[in-house]
């Protein structure tokens, strides 16, 4: 064996976050030889990490099937990297009617791209937590708060800058009095960027799309469904109460969010 083929994990696991995200319903997909919203997934996949090499972000990525495992190396501003990186790829494959699952975690990692080999506790961490998320949603391990902060408090401050709700610059999500989703998680807020105010009306056509689509469909879908509902009202409900209407955009802007959320609550 040559020295550039041996595998060293005593000097190469480090210490680093690990996302490691699910696609909901991929089984289904295939099943149906749904072959365009195949395509769709791994060619937005495929544009989102594209993008973050060229942004010279220090993210490591790894596609298998319908997994998707990003790492990222130890510090704040690597992991605040890496929460940009997994509500774009929310994002994308929400206007896709793709939903995630997944978690982020941290710990001991060792990746290498050449053998398709990751390996290490922080990546197990990860794939089991994933499991817990249960919703459509990537959850953060609560260890990570501890890693970076005295608190829950001076945790969102320092990921998403302010207490105060700021549209899509929120990185992970904060109840709110409007709030009916439980806070059992802290997870990763990719609702609120897809509100944009040039895009609201096509996104959550979209999220409208998928809810009738699988809402009433099962009893095994539906409390899955519902979360999707209420988390949606809640960031619309939000940003209808923070938004000014001092100008025509903006009060053309909150007379869609009423629409959208009066169509959102018949469901």
């Amino acid at each position: 064996m040559t020295e550039t083929s041996k595998i060293n994990l005593r000097d190469n696991l480090k210490d680093g976050f690990v996302a490691f995200l699910d696609v909901m319903g991929f089984s289904n997909l295939v099943n149906r030889g749904n072959i365009r919203s195949l395509e769709s997934y791994f060619e937005k996949i495929t544009e989102v990490l594209d993008n973050l090499s060229e942004e010279k972000a220090k993210i490591k990525s790894f596609i298998i099937s319908d997994s998707i495992i990003l790492i990222a190396p130890h510090g704040l501003q690597n992991f605040i990297q890496l929460l940009w990186a997994v509500r774009r790829i929310q994002s994308a494959l929400l206007l896709r009617k793709i939903l995630l699952r997944g978690a982020i975690s941290y710990g001991q990692v060792y990746y290498n791209k050449d053998r398709n080999l990751i390996v290490g506790k922080g990546y197990i961490r990860a794939y089991l937590l994933e499991q817990e998320a249960i919703y459509p949603r990537v959850i953060i391990d609560p260890s990570i708060i501890k890693l970076l902060a005295p608190d829950k408090t001076a945790f969102l401050k320092l990921v998403n800058q302010r207490m105060e709700y700021t549209f899509e610059e929120r990185l992970v999500y904060n109840q709110s009095s409007f709030a009916t989703i439980s806070d059992d998680a802290v997870f990763v807020d990719y609702g609120n960027k897809s509100i944009q105010e040039y895009k609201i009306n096509g996104n959550l056509k979209k999220v409208h799309e998928m809810l009738i689509e699988n809402l009433y469909s099962e009893q095994k879908l539906y409390t899955k469904y519902v979360w999707l509902r209420d988390y949606f009202l809640e960031i619309m409900l939000l940003t209808d109460h923070t938004l000014q209407d001092t100008t025509a955009k903006s009060r053309a802007h909150k007379k869609l969010i009423k629409e959208w959320i009066t169509i959102f609550k018949r469901l």
